[in-house]
């Protein structure tokens, strides 16, 4: 789909700018030169320590996966999923049983946990530990929802049926999964946050620590809620292809910055290694007063604009009197100005506006999806069809209609963005709402709990698939105790229809009949209007040019193992040392 803003073609252009390149030969010195040295990169919120199945914020599981690793992994480049703890896989003809063969060798990170303080070598019990986990029926359990009806027993475990998971067996060299249906997206399930093998010693431990087998260690005395540090895994299996021990770096530093504008400068001033994604406010110093430093071959940063699997949207609390009315939430829909809302107040930075349905609309990544069908049932500013709509509901011009309270991640953008909504349902409905800034750990408590009537969310996809976005509206999930979380359907949305269709979807054979019963959900869902969807995201990527082998994608998959410093970037920066790489 084509992109609609102008931020390409200037990215276009910085990236034509800094093209040249040369190879490294494999030699000792070069080799040498890749290694040490740290990088620091900003927190958007405040890092909470969880288990595994406990994570539910990205940035998170983006720390963790640095510590953590699973059966598989991405290739950040490429996002194809490439071994990682289990050196190899086979299937079974009839696509239902893979058998995965551990890695040999491979140990846990030291630890207090394990005996002598020394990280013991991982097993193949590791691994049948894992699903358990993810199978385990406990409140704060997010990863069942990834893996519900993916392996066989795994539901029945969950429920109480059985002792056992069916599914899952071992021997000491390999692990067999059987699945209930073959499966398109299991292998990319087993990437994600939940997928991760963990000692049981740690997990086990009050005071849960982070443990794994990844090129990151969690320096607990160094680390706090607004600093992560993690250090150099000495004992990490991986090398590069010239047979050094990997990671190049040292040290990761993950810094909580409270004004963008001191984050910014620690990026000019060389402190911030990467910024995820420029402040709105910030923009125009990018692309117009700085633009000379991102040309040529002694260019000192590097921009990159990237799609997103991402969806901003607003959740409506279906619990909430005046919003159980389907007509208010249609009205609310058609009052918003989504083109205004990205091109005015984002500056164009989000890949599209939110005309079509909860997964975003990237052909490429979600292949045969019929989009086009979605969109018909979308929403576009319509003023006169958003007041006819409040009046049939009972409120003409707004009269009588209650002040709607909406919460949002403490975000100077978000803040930007509400602002705006509140205008425009102001301006079209003459209705009020009250917007509030929370900070985001306890955001995430408020919507499982549904104490406003409007939540602001953002959505990023765990696995290349529509089931990973439809299912925050998946009515199975919602817990029958109002006074419990609902924790991924934060909406409480419950429409018999649209959980058939999704079931049918996740229970699919092949990606044709998944893709049918998918659209045929996102139909529904916009229908009903449990939300209104209000763009598609899109990152806008600073990096210094000293950082080398660092690869952004679609899926906010980050890989850290490879990444080096280019020291002679920081000693000249317009000496012309660039090494090969994609951007």
């Amino acid at each position: 789909m084509k992109n609609i803003f102008y931020l390409v073609g200037i990215i276009a252009i910085l990236f034509s700018c800094n093209s040249n390149s040369t190879s490294d030969s494999d030699n000792t010195e070069i080799v040498n030169s890749k290694l040490g040295g740290e990088i620091t990169i900003p927190l958007d919120s405040y890092f909470e320590i969880e288990k595994p199945t406990e994570v539910l914020k990205v940035e998170g599981a983006q720390i963790y996966g640095q510590m953590f690793e699973s059966l598989v992994k991405y290739d950040s480049k490429t996002i194809e999923v490439i071994p990682s703890l289990a050196e190899k896989w086979d299937l079974s003809e009839d696509g239902l049983t893979y058998t995965f063969y551990l890695r040999k060798g491979v140990k846990f990170q030291d630890n207090p946990c394990f005996e002598g303080g020394k990280g013991r070598e991982v097993n193949t019990q590791d691994v049948v530990d894992m699903f358990y986990r993810v199978y385990e029926n406990v409140p704060q359990n997010t990863g069942y929802f990834i893996f519900q009806n993916s392996v066989a027993g795994g539901d029945d475990y969950y429920n109480g049926k059985t002792t056992e998971i069916s599914g899952i067996s071992k021997t000491d060299e390999t692990v067999n999964v059987t699945l209930v249906e073959v499966s398109n997206t299991f292998l990319s399930k087993l990437v994600t946050i939940y997928g991760s093998i963990i000692p049981k010693e740690a997990y086990d431990t009050e005071e849960w620590s982070p443990i794994g087998t990844g090129p990151f260690v969690y320096d607990t005395k160094a680390s706090s809620s607004e600093k992560v540090v993690l250090t150099k895994n000495p004992n990490y299996w991986m090398t590069d292809s010239a047979g050094t021990q990997l990671p190049y770096l040292d040290q990761l530093t993950y810094q909580y910055y409270n004004d963008d504008s001191d984050k910014m400068n620690g990026f000019w001033d060389g402190n911030v290694a990467l910024v995820k994604n420029v402040p709105i406010t910030k923009v125009s110093v990018v692309l117009e007063e700085r633009i000379g430093d991102f040309k040529g071959k002694g260019a000192k940063y590097v921009l990159e604009s990237v799609p997103q699997m991402s969806t901003t949207y607003l959740e409506f609390n279906m619990d909430s009197k005046i919003m159980k009315n389907q007509k208010v939430r249609m009205a609310i829909n058609y009052a918003i100005d989504r083109k205004r809302l990205v091109e005015k107040t984002l500056k164009n930075q989000a890949f599209e506006i939110g005309k079509f349905g909860i997964t975003p609309p990237l052909p490429k990544v979600y292949k045969g999806y019929a989009f086009e069908d979605i969109e018909d049932f979308g929403y576009t500013r319509n003023s006169e069809k958003a007041k006819q709509l409040l009046a049939e509901a009972g409120y003409p011009d707004g009269k009588g209609f209650p002040t709607l309270s909406a919460q949002f991640k403490m975000d100077n953008s978000m803040y930007l963005i509400m602002s705006e909504i509140q205008n425009q349902l102001k301006s079209v409905l003459n209705i009020n709402v009250d917007i509030e800034q929370v900070e985001f750990n306890q955001l995430l408590e408020n919507n499982a709990m549904g104490t406003a009537d409007i939540f602001e969310n953002i959505w990023i996809g765990d696995f290349p698939s529509p089931e990973s976005f439809l299912v925050n509206f998946y009515g199975e999930l919602v817990p029958k105790d109002k006074n419990k979380p609902s924790i991924v359907n934060g909406s409480r949305y419950i429409n018999k229809d649209f959980d058939e269709y999704f079931k049918k979807g996740m229970q699919s054979k092949s990606l044709d009949e998944a893709n049918a019963a998918f659209v045929e959900a996102e139909k529904i869902l916009l229908q009903d209007a449990p939300l209104a969807v209000l763009f598609y995201g899109e990152n806008l990527w600073l990096k210094q040019a000293s950082i080398k082998n660092f690869y952004t994608n679609g899926m906010n998959y980050l890989d850290f193992t490879q990444v080096y410093i280019d020291k002679s970037k920081l000693v000249n920066a317009k000496e012309d040392v660039v090494e090969t790489e994609e951007h």
